[in-house]
């Protein structure tokens, strides 16, 4: 179970693709994302990779891959999937090193993609 503190609604997500300190993370699979779209100002790591993205690319290839630069351990990260499985992986992963700030957006694509109407 995720601690409550770390969740994320929709409402919260609608404020947060405005805030470009936050770093809003997609876990999916770049095929997944290509057939549904995403959220706003996130950024594609897959589950996968992330751990490796976060840890062993320099500030230099995180910029020239994500188009903005790479987070420190001080900042806020947002994790998504599809259903909040994956992005609640994400999420303790993070916290394991070092990025204290992070939550998951539980409802994930799911919910963003149902309430876009």
């Amino acid at each position: 179970m995720v601690d409550p503190v770390r969740v994320v609604s929709y409402e919260d997500m609608l404020k947060v693709i405005y805030q470009p300190e936050k770093v809003i993370i997609d876990v999916r699979n770049p095929d997944e994302i290509e057939s549904t779209g995403k959220i706003p100002s996130s950024i594609n790591i897959p589950l996968n990779t992330m751990q490796d993205a976060l840890t062993m690319m320099s500030e230099e290839e995180f910029k020239k891959q994500y188009q903005r630069p790479k987070p420190s351990p001080s900042d806020e990260l947002i994790f998504y999937c599809r259903s909040g499985q994956r992005s609640s992986e994400a999420l303790n992963r993070a916290i394991k090193l070092g990025y204290s700030k992070s939550k998951t957006y539980l409802g994930s694509w799911n919910d963003w993609s149902s309430r876009q109407k």
